[in-house]
């Protein structure tokens, strides 16, 4: 009898676990109470709170609702190993679309009704309408509906550089319905020279017209530049027409803005397979001068004549790699995702030319992170033995050097949501 306790005191012992039970909130309580705290961004009370959560329950939904939290509270690190680390929840066939939904609604939104939009949004909203996401759809739809046209190109220009056909095709068919000429001309952007469609021949005339019209040159030179380079893509008889109309107004003028200006035009040429016009645009690519936003568009305009199967360009491409490619990361990561993570997955014969040289170029170790992340997606994509392991122990070293509190830092925000849009699309 000694081996048991005195009846007394083993009332006690069970009267204070009841009293703890009690005390203790349920797993929904739990949730509900840290959900509340990370709100109303009482970060260390729900990073507490959390803690606490995860030593008393550890079934597969609750390492989910930690990585929400972590998310949420701006540790990545914590996420991944919530997910990743986890004995049962890689092996399943969902993990990794699943683990890239909460981690992209978590650095999109700041609010579960995803009302509240963080700057990060745009890129967000164009990942999930890629995977055929219906909500985001709508979501973009609705922007293109009701957004003023400087606050409505967050989204159009992403979309028109960097993404797969879709998302641009849902904001021009909403640009399409709009009265404005500004929303005509950006719809007739984003179409012309993307194949035929209904809407073509009124498109190129009212890029022509804009082309050729001071105002808008001056007014609105982000457009009227884009707007040169889609006729220039759709290479008609008249839209070339017209762009040399427009450079020869421009030729000889001593003001450097209607030199560049001219330039641009020629560009526009350029992507219509006007070589001829190649040694005047060259100096403000590849000279000690070089002009930003002609050198972005000639990346373009030869992006363009390389995919339609114009040779011409490889040499070009090479030295926008080694020339202004290591001035401007960005036109690297550009050259990145036109050749590997947009609509066409290019082929074997492809990887043995310039495009295999690219590749390697991004995999370089002294390449910056963003270039790994678009290689390894592209490995990922390709589906490649070890390629989910190899991008996710990127994305952990990414986002190891996060700040608490710091998600959103643009230097490690891109890299990482790349990486997150490669697990959304390509697992």
């Amino acid at each position: 009898m000694q081996r048991y306790l005195p009846p007394l005191l083993l009332v006690l012992v069970l009267a204070g676990i009841a009293v703890r039970c009690g005390l203790e909130p349920s797993r929904a309580e739990a949730q509900e109470q840290i959900a509340g705290l990370v709100q109303g961004g009482i970060r260390e009370q729900a990073t507490s709170r959390l803690e606490d959560y995860l030593e008393r329950f550890d079934n597969e939904e609750d390492a989910w609702f930690a990585a929400w939290v972590w998310f949420r509270l701006a540790q990545p690190a914590r996420a991944l190993k919530a997910i990743w680390d986890h004995p049962t929840i890689p092996t399943q066939a969902d993990t990794a679309s699943r683990f890239a939904t909460t981690a992209l609604h978590a650095i999109g939104w700041e609010d579960e009704a995803r009302v509240d939009a963080t700057g990060l949004e745009p890129f967000v909203l164009i990942t999930l309408s890629e995977g055929e996401n219906e909500w985001a759809h709508e979501r973009l739809r609705a922007h293109a509906r009701n957004l003023e046209l400087m606050g409505a190109t967050a989204y159009f220009f992403p979309a028109y550089r960097r993404a797969t056909g879709k998302p641009l095709r849902l904001i021009v068919e909403e640009f399409r319905k709009r009265k404005e000429e500004t929303y005509q001309v950006a719809a007739a952007m984003g179409s012309l020279g993307r194949g035929e469609y209904p809407e073509a021949a009124a498109d190129e005339a009212l890029l022509i017209k804009v082309v050729g019209d001071e105002s808008w040159r001056r007014s609105f030179r982000d457009v009227w530049s884009v707007s040169a380079l889609s006729l220039g893509r759709r290479g008609s008889p008249e839209a070339i027409a017209a762009l040399e109309a427009a450079a020869k107004e421009l030729k000889g003028s001593v003001n450097a803005l209607d030199q560049q200006d001219e330039q641009l035009l020629n560009v526009g040429l350029l992507a219509a397979g006007r070589f001829d016009v190649h040694d005047q645009i060259g100096p403000y690519v590849f000279g000690e001068q070089s002009i930003m936003i002609v050198t972005v568009w000639y990346l373009e305009a030869l992006i363009h004549r390389y995919l339609q199967g114009d040779m011409r360009t490889e040499i070009w491409l090479r030295r926008m790699w080694e020339g202004p490619g290591k001035r401007m990361g960005g036109l690297r990561n550009r050259m990145g995702r036109a050749f590997l993570l947009q609509d066409t997955v290019p082929s074997d014969e492809a990887m043995k030319t310039w495009v295999g040289h690219m590749l390697k170029g991004l995999e370089d170790p002294s390449a910056p992170a963003m270039s790994h992340v678009i290689a390894r997606s592209f490995r990922l994509r390709t589906g490649l033995p070890g390629a989910r392991d190899q991008l996710l122990e990127l994305l952990r070293s990414l986002a190891e050097h996060v700040p608490p509190g710091g998600g959103t830092n643009p230097k490690l925000s891109g890299p990482f949501i790349e990486g997150l849009r490669a697990l959304y699309l390509y697992e």
